[in-house]
């Protein structure tokens, strides 16, 4: 759908779909409630309800870890909408009084027990002679929907284990159409869900357009490698990387996501029809779109597959130190190797781990030659062999330190510096001269890396700017390249400015940059869903001096409702386009919306694994909401001064 707004100053909320709570969902927000939310969203004067990824992820709680870039999940249906409810009526009412009282959002308890009900009502819809056809038409209409229904039923009857386990049709090249016909009456069963799933999706957001309240989606960049999308169509990615992080002060070993990243090169001879075609089928439902790790578009930093840490990773693409350039400054294939293989030596095998030297040496290493030296054997591909050897923790620990300790990591023929290549050990055994020359080597090719990020990321980025009416948002934190902040003003897109990290860090005491002086195509926020929430953040910074930022006198003590609107209008002179706060934020204007526990309201913790993450439900229903006069009145005079820009 085409962002229809026009005003040069927009307000917003995010919220996730499952965290709302209405009298008629079960358990979790389903897509009906975005109607409701919507009435009460332009009664309060918000212009934009933003959303995280409602993709299909099976029983799979957090929303990036989807089994479809393209299918929705079945769980937010509303069972009382679909055709036949009523032959099932006191099923549903039953469902729903057990699951309703749920504090949290169990997004897999909920799709547990709405599976049964669901498969009852395919049941009756596919005796219908009209269904036939129905499921024809929506199959000829989706290029993805072949791959996805036939995946979605051979991962039901193989108990929903990952396709690379599967016994058989782990490469289904060339067969979905057989496939399907031996699997019709389950792969049926994922299209109705689909149609379902569809039709309720756009209904809801079409009674938001109408209310004036535009849809922002969340289109993620990497996807599962257990996905409909990598199974039918494993061309399109690489399969031997995985997307990740690079080591930094906080993850000095890195991230490794798990997440296959693209074959661009493959996907370009067809000028990336996956990704316009996969944003035409989001533009169905949404006005706007949230490009999630939108640097991933210049660079994406990958490691080995056989890795579990990104620490041994490189950015792709980057200009490499060619071996050329490498015998040029004397470094011969003897001492290629030197820099790119860990050597470790007998003493301190012996020294550090003992009575365990031997086995590990056995296990793990092999001599160089003659000396009293050794490196890993060529068998152990990685850090997720060595985690599985049969020794102790400590040897496994002192195992992936030397196993990390490598000057340069070979690609190919080709070699890029490793993060920390000015603490290895071959690094340190350079001379004055050499490590001049090696530095300068590295200093060209990260600036020819800078060129070829911007090259790339504006190709990209310009296919999916043209690919649709919707309005293109980017989430890009992080360590951002240099070329990144022009190349999306020149696109078009918004960038995002969280205000707690929108300081000039390289300033004496990292003063906060006013909101006024951010870009107007910008989107600002006072927190997203993988921080703390705005009250966690407030209790923990006590000098509470965001409120620089804001162009307001410092608000002392815990957050009230006066200091909190206090707070978002000073926001609200942001010059970005948009200002979208989370729900849970708005919530410190009216304290009886607010959970006891602060730490009940965030969303997600990163790299925790935690029923808290991704559960969060609001407590009062979309009806509180909607009845509630003095918090819909307290927001009608925050944001009348926003939209006339003042």
């Amino acid at each position: 759908m085409k962002f229809f707004h026009e005003s040069a100053y927009l307000t917003g909320v995010s919220v996730p779909l499952a965290a709302l709570r209405s009298q008629q969902s079960t358990g979790i927000g389903e897509f009906p409630d975005l109607a409701i939310f919507a009435r009460f969203a332009a009664q309060t004067g918000l212009e934009v309800l933003q959303l995280l990824p409602v993709n299909d992820t099976g029983f799979s709680t957090s929303p990036y870890n989807a089994l479809s870039a393209f299918a929705l999940h079945p769980v937010y249906l509303r069972l009382a909408d679909l055709p036949e409810a009523d032959k099932v009526k006191a099923a549903i009412h039953q469902l729903r009084a057990d699951l309703d009282p749920l504090p949290r959002a169990q997004l897999d308890v909920v799709w547990g027990r709405k599976l049964p009900l669901l498969r009852q009502l395919y049941e009756l819809a596919k005796a219908k002679k009209s269904w036939t056809k129905e499921k024809e038409a929506w199959l000829a209409e989706r290029s993805w929907g072949l791959g996805y229904v036939v995946f979605s039923a051979l991962r039901a009857r193989y108990l929903y284990a990952g396709w690379q386990s599967w016994p058989e049709h782990r490469e289904p090249a060339g067969n979905l159409e057989r496939l399907f016909q031996e699997n019709s009456e389950e792969a049926g069963f994922y299209v109705w869900l689909q149609i379902h799933a569809e039709r309720q999706f756009q209904a809801a957001t079409q009674a938001c357009h109408l209310e004036g309240v535009a849809v922002k989606g969340d289109i993620p960049i990497l996807l599962n490698e257990d996905s409909a999308d990598v199974w039918s169509h494993p061309e399109l990615f690489d399969l031997t990387w995985r997307a990740g992080s690079p080591p930094d002060g906080e993850n000095p070993d890195g991230q490794s996501w798990g997440f296959p990243s693209f074959n661009w090169e493959v996907m370009s001879r067809d000028s990336y029809a996956w990704w316009r075609e996969r944003l035409a089928h989001a533009a169905k439902f949404y006005h706007a779109y949230r490009i999630d790790h939108v640097l991933g578009f210049f660079r994406l930093w990958v490691s080995s597959q056989q890795n579990f840490t990104g620490h041994l990773g490189y950015f792709r693409p980057s200009q490499p130190l060619r071996r050329e350039q490498l015998r040029n400054l004397g470094f011969d294939e003897g001492r290629l190797v030197w820099l790119s293989e860990p050597h470790i030596f007998g003493i301190e095998v012996r020294e550090r781990l003992g009575v365990e030297a031997e086995t590990v040496v056995s296990l793990a290493l092999r001599q160089v030659g003659e000396e009293d030296l050794y490196r890993f054997k060529n068998t152990l591909g990685g850090e997720k062999a060595l985690a599985a050897l049969p020794v102790s923790e400590h040897a496994k620990a002192m195992l992936y330190s030397w196993y990390r300790n490598r000057t340069l990591l070979k690609i190919d023929d080709d070699f890029y510096p490793t993060p920390y290549y000015y603490t290895t050990r071959a690094y340190e055994s350079l001379s004055t001269e050499e490590r001049w020359n090696f530095e300068r080597l590295i200093h060209e090719a990260r600036e020819g890396s800078f060129k070829l990020w911007d090259a790339e990321g504006r190709k990209l980025l310009a296919v999916l700017r043209q690919a649709t009416d919707m309005l293109v948002c980017a989430e890009d934190l992080g360590s951002v390249p240099p070329s990144v902040p022009g190349a999306l003003r020149d696109l078009g897109i918004l960038s995002l400015r969280v205000l707690r990290w929108a300081r000039n860090w390289d300033a004496p005491g990292q003063p906060y940059y006013p909101v006024q002086s951010y870009p107007d195509l910008s989107v600002t926020t006072p927190s997203v869903h993988d921080t703390s929430t705005l009250r966690q953040w407030w209790s923990e910074e006590p000098e509470h001096g965001a409120c620089s930022a804001l162009g307001i006198d410092p608000l002392d003590g815990a957050i009230t409702p006066e200091v909190a609107r206090q707070f978002f209008a000073g926001l609200l002179t942001t010059q970005s386009r948009l200002c979208i706060v989370p729900l849970q934020d708005w919530f410190l204007l009216e304290p009886s919306f607010l959970e006891e526990d602060p730490a009940q309201e965030r969303i997600n913790v990163p790299g925790t694994v935690s029923s808290n993450n991704w559960s969060y439900r609001m407590k009062p229903s979309l009806e509180d909401l909607l009845s509630s006069q003095q918090f819909i009145s307290t927001m009608q005079g925050l944001l009348k001064a926003r939209k006339h820009g003042i």
